[in-house]
């Protein structure tokens, strides 16, 4: 049986996360782990929903500790929980709440760097069902090291002078989960404990943690950022994902923050794949070791540790054994009137108008009248619908002026910075409904 060390490095006064506005050693860490574990709820499986960082770290490593696997839901919503709790038999559910009972109640002792056997599923992550129902990824141990320490070096995160990460994205999402809990156990950086949200709250914990900095963060957060009149502090790099990038959105953020913006592409089944610093190449560079491969079915994906290639759910046109170009999703394709389409690629070309500050295409084909016609949500406060369809109209072919185009003040984002179909489809609703009303009135 393969083991891994829980930390890759082995200094006990090293510092791994913030808690309550100080510094905690990996020693510290792991007395408050071993005052988690002595009160633990025996069960198989743990839902983790601890929003505070540091919290849910004690969690994750408690339970693998105690061979149990956490379940970590893409949403903390109720119907959510319960669905997970029917699926998985003998499950506790653990919050910030019960956590901090567990870490009052428990005595603290001495425990070695502990040891994990590689092929140990540790977590089960779940999709964000953003095109459909969540599905379950199981992570190993052994991947989850093995992955943190490609990206890491890529990264240059392995360099003499340790990183503090300060991160928008929660931990349960596969993104937030391997920067922010598996990277200080793995490359020696420093995560803040917080989960900031607004400009200013991301602002003032950055100027609170040790340099160098890097925050993490998502297109949604940097568009809000780039918008919020502040200075910001000094940002070694800003690590970004959950969506591509536009280009006009990563050079403002460079030059709106003073700093170099990396982006990650991965997927909960995976992982991180590739980077990239989209304002200087546009390929993505996979990490070393990974190989993509063609199929009828789509490309996938070949890992040093994966026994079977990995079908990837974005279309990929690969460059050379190293880089690549992400197309889209593979449900990104549309056909409208015998022409064919990306969603992506239509949202792209909308968002660079002037006056466009944000965009979304999607199918609405739970109504049968809308079937053939494209449907987008724009969030564009100075200009009218009819001025962005015109604006619209020069740049693509007729066929793919939505139909409707409807105006919103914001999209509906969950917390981890992704559009999922469902909030698409209830704000159709809404639109339809706000309409059918106007109309009758």
């Amino acid at each position: 049986m393969k083991t891994l060390p829980l930390f890759s490095h082995a200094q006990a006064d090293a510092a791994i996360f913030w808690f309550k506005n100080k510094v905690i050693t990996r020693h510290e860490f792991m007395q408050d782990v071993s005052r988690v574990v002595t009160n633990l709820p025996q069960h198989k499986y743990i839902i983790n929903l601890c929003e505070d960082r540091y919290l849910f770290a004690l969690a994750f490593v408690a339970a693998m500790l105690q061979e149990q696997t956490c379940l970590l839901p893409a949403s903390q919503k109720e119907k959510e929980i319960q669905s997970l709790e029917q699926d998985y038999a003998d499950t506790q559910r653990i919050d910030d709440t019960l956590l901090e009972s567990l870490l009052t109640a428990g005595t603290a002792t001495t425990i070695l760097t502990p040891k994990i056997n590689a092929n140990q599923v540790v977590a089960m992550v779940f999709t964000s069902g953003s095109s459909g129902k969540a599905k379950a990824n199981p992570k190993k141990w052994g991947e989850l090291v093995d992955s943190a320490q490609r990206v890491a070096t890529q990264l240059n995160l392995n360099q003499p002078g340790q990183h503090t990460l300060v991160a928008t994205v929660p931990p349960q999402h596969m993104y937030g989960f391997e920067t922010t809990i598996i990277f200080p156990l793995v490359s020696g950086v420093c995560v803040h404990n917080s989960k900031p949200f607004f400009p200013d709250d991301i602002r003032q914990i950055l100027t609170t943690v040790n340099q160098p900095v890097i925050l993490v963060t998502t297109p949604i957060h940097l568009r809000a950022c780039n918008q919020a009149r502040l200075q910001w502090p000094e940002i070694d790099f800003i690590l970004s994902a959950t969506a591509v990038l536009s280009i006009k959105l990563a050079q403002q953020s460079e030059k709106k923050l003073n700093t170099t913006l990396r982006e990650i592409y991965g997927c909960s089944e995976a992982g991180v794949i590739a980077t990239r610093t989209p304002t200087q190449n546009l390929k993505w560079l996979l990490l070393p070791g990974y190989k993509l491969t063609e199929k009828l079915t789509g490309v996938c994906l070949l890992t040093p540790l994966s026994n079977e290639e990995i079908l990837l759910p974005d279309q990929i046109e690969q460059i050379d054994s190293q880089h690549f170009n992400l197309l889209g999703r593979q449900s990104d394709l549309v056909k409208i009137a015998g022409k064919r389409g990306s969603l992506n690629d239509l949202k792209i070309k909308l968002c660079i108008l002037n006056g466009v500050e944000d965009a979304v295409f999607f199918m609405p084909d739970d109504h049968p009248d809308e079937k053939t016609r494209l449907a987008a949500f724009v969030v564009a406060p100075n200009l009218t619908v009819k001025e962005i369809n015109t604006l619209f109209s020069h740049q693509v072919d007729n066929a793919f002026v939505p139909r409707p185009l409807i105006k919103v003040d914001k999209l509906p984002y969950n917390e981890s910075g992704k559009l999922p179909r469902k909030n698409l489809i209830t704000l159709f609703h809404q639109h339809r409904a706000n309409k059918h009303l106007k109309n009758s009135a």
